[in-house]
């Protein structure tokens, strides 16, 4: 069950990326968006996938609570009494009526709305609201909201659409939207970090798997700012070169934003590290961690960076793959090349910074 948590977190995700970016882009004018084809049938799948997987978190607490089976009062009570049950009964009831609204081409503010409170459920069942109700379900709902909005609007537009028309009108008002979105998944990420950890405790949390995943994850965002900035400057492009393609361009940048979903996926499952040393000595450090430290990790401990060779050498390795994702636009490369430089970029900067790592 732990294995396939992660997996169907992620699925969640994308899920509603799909719904989000549908139901966004009816607000939009034909003219300020690319023709978009999509099906009633993969909306209705999407609704009922959203059901589905969402209750996996939700089934592992019973399986845990209950393992004599699913079918007892210990169920019931998880899911009447505990918040991620309550948030999986909630969220599936207007799943369903979001369903039947799909089903009859409704009205796209019954759905938006219907999707809304939706998004609410996953914040209601999030870890920040468990710890501090209203910051916590505001913020990560916000977060929630945000990033799955910029994820599904490009998730249709580069993989749906079915042209390239009006393809300039379209990132005339992306653009600024997509930096607001940047600015607003930046703050409500920071702010829900430090539900779980003191920013002195950043770097410590690396010894753990969940700040593993946190640093993977944002060692990942860097990338998608390298191919938001070529995306966001491509309607020159188009206006030169009227055979210009940008939609690889948009699927790469989708690619990337799909590896931080299963970061995420995979963040979601992991118990935070509110103190880092006792989290150590209760439970251990990351399996991977004594490889790449080359020592073994005992607590207490405090993590630094020191430039070692080795560390500064893929720091800057890093930093040239960076370089040659904008390279890749300019010199007219395909995009498929430049998500290879950005996947690499990942890669080196996340080993640079471990192997830079000293134990205090």
């Amino acid at each position: 069950m732990d294995q396939i948590i992660p997996l169907t977190e992620y699925i969640t995700y994308m899920l509603f990326a799909y719904l989000v970016g549908h139901v966004a882009l009816q607000f939009v004018p034909e003219t300020k968006k690319p023709q978009l084809k999509v099906s009633k049938q993969s909306l209705l799948l999407a609704v009922l996938g959203i059901i589905v997987f969402s209750f996996f978190p939700t089934l592992q607490v019973i399986t845990f609570f209950s393992p004599e089976g699913l079918f007892t009062l210990t169920s019931y009570s998880i899911l009447t009494e505990f918040q991620i049950g309550i948030a999986w009964l909630y969220g599936s009831f207007f799943a369903v009526f979001l369903w039947m609204v799909l089903y009859v081409e409704g009205s796209k503010y019954i759905q938006a709305v219907l999707l809304f409170i939706m998004i609410i459920s996953i914040g209601y069942a999030s870890h920040s609201s468990a710890l501090s109700f209203w910051p916590g379900l505001l913020s990560h709902s916000t977060h929630f909201l945000v990033i799955t909005l910029w994820v599904g609007i490009l998730l249709h537009v580069g993989w749906l659409s079915q042209s390239s028309a009006h393809w300039h009108s379209f990132l005339r008002w992306f653009t600024p939207l997509s930096i607001i979105f940047v600015m607003i998944t930046i703050a409500s990420g920071i702010y829900l970090m430090l539900f779980v950890m003191t920013p002195r405790d950043y770097m410590n949390s690396w010894a753990l798997p969940y700040g593993q995943m946190l640093l993977l994850k944002h060692i990942s965002i860097i990338p998608v700012f390298a191919f938001a900035f070529i995306n966001g400057f491509l309607s020159r492009k188009v206006k030169i070169d009227k055979d210009y393609d940008p939609k690889k361009w948009i699927q790469a940048e989708t690619i990337i934003l799909m590896v931080i979903f299963f970061v995420t996926g995979v963040l979601g499952t992991l118990p935070p590290p509110h103190q880092v040393n006792a989290t150590v000595l209760q439970e251990g450090p990351a399996a991977w961690i004594h490889v790449l430290l080359g020592q073994q990790l005992t607590a207490p401990f405090t993590f630094t960076l020191t430039p070692v060779f080795q560390g500064s050498l893929l720091l800057i390795i890093g930093v040239i793959f960076l370089a040659l994702i904008i390279v890749s636009f300019y010199k007219r490369l395909t995009p498929w090349l430049a998500l290879c430089f950005g996947l690499l970029f990942i890669v080196a900067v996340y080993l640079g910074l471990m192997l830079s790592i000293q134990i205090n």
